[in-house]
Formats: C-alpha cells, structure tokens, sequence
C-alpha cells in the first residue's frame, strides 16, 4: 500500500470544497438529510435515488457519514466510540464509518422487524477494544499493544436503499458502509495474540453448521489496519481513537444473508462465541 512507510500508515488529508462548487455539496447534503429521514423512518431509498445521489468520491461519501451522525445525535461527546473498517486486499484502498453508540448490542440480542430496513447481513468477525489511545502514525507493533480486549462479534449490514447489490459503492459507504448493528459477544481480556489470526471460526444456523474456517480473515492479519484507522479516525473527529474504542476488524465468514426465524451462534476457538437470533414476521 502506497501509504505504508516502513510499517507506518500516514492519515490522509481529505479535500476540502472547492470554493463555488456548490453541486457536490448541496447533492451530499440532500443525500444525508435522506438517509437521516430513512434511519427515523424506516423507509429505505429507491435504487434510483440512491444512485442518483452517490457521492462523487471519498471525501463526500465521509462527509455524509459524519452529517447523518449529526443530525441524529448519535455519539455522546460529540465522537464515535466504535469504528468498522475493511479493504478487499492489502493493496485496495481502506474504509471505514463510525458506529453508533445506539447499534452497540451485547449478545445473545434478538432484532426485529423495525431492527433492519432492506437486509439482514451477517458478518461474524473478531472486534478489539483498545486499552489506550491511539494516535496517528503508530505503528503495527504500537497498535498491536493498544488492545486490551479481543471479542466474538457478528456485524449486521443493512442498507437504507432498495436492491444494495446494484447500489454504487461510494453510496454503501456514505450509508455507514452498510453497518446497521455491531453485537459483542464474550472474549478474553489480555490484549492481542498473533495466534489469534491462525485460530477457527465456526458459524451455525439453527442449530446446524454453516461454515468452519481457519485463518479465515481476508487480510490474514485482523490487525494490518489498525494503524490506518488511527489516521483516519483522528481526521474525521477530534480525539480519534481512545481508550475503551470499539474497532471491528473484518470479516472472517463473508455475508449471510439471515431470514426471519433464524438463530445464529458463532464461536472463535480460544476467545469467544456469540449469539443472534431473528424473529419471525
């Protein structure tokens, strides 16, 4: 990644508005003024008005995230206090959204039909919560040190728009990168293991195997882009990543796409297990 420097990754700077290009602007605001009024109503938008309002690149697709927090007052004190992030390969391009402190559930959690808008999606994943702060430009061993706790975690993606698949994806990342909740399941407490990214997963649906992994993280490391996020965090809000921050880290299992009645079990070998049941309409 062309941003690593000897195992550093350097926060990028976003752009700022061009003067008198006001298009972009008045299109990100109306999308997130959208997207806010979805999230109150449940409402998801027509694949034609999601694509029609898609960001026109990164630096618009984060301003949306950050306008629909706002506005729904979602973080107390005024930042996040838990992060998604994720990139298809060590060389693709990072995202990541803020999560809301609202969609930060301990399992076993049960969702209901006003739990979701177009999609239950779920990612089973390791989430860490950091001991200490972390600043930008750590480092991959300053990172690794940073964490306290290691955590089971099923990650629900839900979309605010009709037919996601076809949605483009700078408007999947302005709609929180698709993050509808994060559940925490049980883990241990004596911070970060490399062992950890070797070790099993598996996932049951019902009561029957759905999939058993090892080493299944698309990026081999759970962690390769906790070092990334420190920038990026720091860049979006003031006071970045703090001590007692949520970050999950990715999936191991891809998406499942639950159905109503379905109960759902994940477990880590060595760290942890989590629960989640759908109920039926």
């Amino acid at each position: 990644m062309d941003r690593a420097c000897k195992g550093r990754f350097l926060p990028r700077r976003l752009p700022r508005p061009v003067p008198g290009n006001t298009c972009t602007m008045t299109t990100d605001t109306t999308l997130a003024a959208a997207l806010a009024e979805a999230w109150r109503g449940g409402r998801p938008l027509t694949a034609d008005t999601a694509t029609r309002l898609a960001p026109a690149d990164e630096a618009g697709a984060y301003a949306v995230q950050r306008e629909i927090a706002a506005t729904l007052g979602w973080f107390a004190e005024g930042r996040p206090h838990a992060w998604k992030m994720g990139a298809s390969t060590r060389t693709a391009e990072p995202t990541a959204s803020p999560i809301a402190d609202r969609a930060l559930r301990t399992a076993p959690v049960e969702l209901g039909p006003r739990d979701r808008h177009t999609l239950v999606g779920v990612e089973v994943e390791l989430a860490v919560r950091l001991a200490r702060p972390l600043a930008p430009g750590c480092s991959a061993a300053e990172a690794r040190a940073a964490v306290g706790e290691v955590l089971a975690a099923i990650e629900i993606c839900d979309v605010r728009a009709e037919a996601w698949p076809t949605l483009p994806p700078l408007f999947r990342l302005a709609d929180q990168q698709m993050n509808g909740w994060l559940i925490l399941g049980s883990g241990v407490a004596d911070g970060w293991s490399d062992g950890y990214a070797a070790g099993e997963v598996v996932m049951t649906v019902n009561g029957a195997e759905q999939l058993r992994a090892r080493a299944a993280h698309p990026l081999g490391d759970p962690l390769y882009l906790l070092p990334w996020l420190a920038g990026h965090a720091a860049g979006q809000y003031a006071g970045g990543l703090q001590a007692g921050d949520i970050v999950t880290t990715g999936t191991w299992t891809g998406l499942y796409a639950a159905r109503p009645g379905d109960r759902i079990h994940a477990a880590f070998e060595g760290i942890g297990e989590v629960a989640l049941s759908i109920s039926a309409e």
